[in-house]
């Protein structure tokens, strides 16, 4: 830990936690809602991971949003009765079902996509210029940061 104090890690792991629910209640929240009229929440996550990371295994789709295969199977189902998703075989594997965005999906998120970014764009018009920047520089660092952890 080069010589970090528990208490300090403790003081860190109560300032992130913080900063999670202040960003839920004043951020996600109203972001849920916007989504809610066409899916879940959690249907939303599976359908942005497969747009941006592509077709996927059920394992590696359970692995990647940190929830069970027994969690994620109700939320797939849902979205394949919809016409948002689609199971094929894997082609080098017959065994190994993989889940793709279907163009119904894909459309549905890029749409949805849009109004999710100008919500913030509203609320983060409210800063002035400096604060703008510094935030988006806290935000790539804290990114960089925090994937340090998810490697080890």
């Amino acid at each position: 830990m080069g010589g970090v104090k528990i208490n300090s890690l403790e003081n860190l792991a109560d300032n992130f936690l913080a900063a999670l629910a202040f960003m839920r209640d004043k951020f996600f929240r109203s972001l849920e809602q916007m989504t809610r009229n066409c899916m879940s929440h959690a249907q939303f996550r599976a359908v942005s991971m497969l747009c941006r990371k592509g077709s996927m295994s059920m394992s590696e789709m359970a692995k990647e949003m940190k929830i069970s295969k027994q969690q994620l199977t109700p939320i797939v189902y849902k979205l394949i009765s919809h016409g948002l998703l689609v199971r094929k075989t894997d082609e080098n594997d017959r065994r190994v079902v993989r889940i793709e965005v279907t163009e119904k999906g894909r459309s549905m998120y890029e749409k949805l996509l849009p109004a999710i970014k100008m919500s913030l764009v509203e609320k983060f018009k409210k800063l002035p210029a400096e604060e703008l920047a510094e935030l988006d520089q806290m935000l790539k660092r804290t990114q960089e940061i925090l994937n340090k952890v998810e490697q080890e």
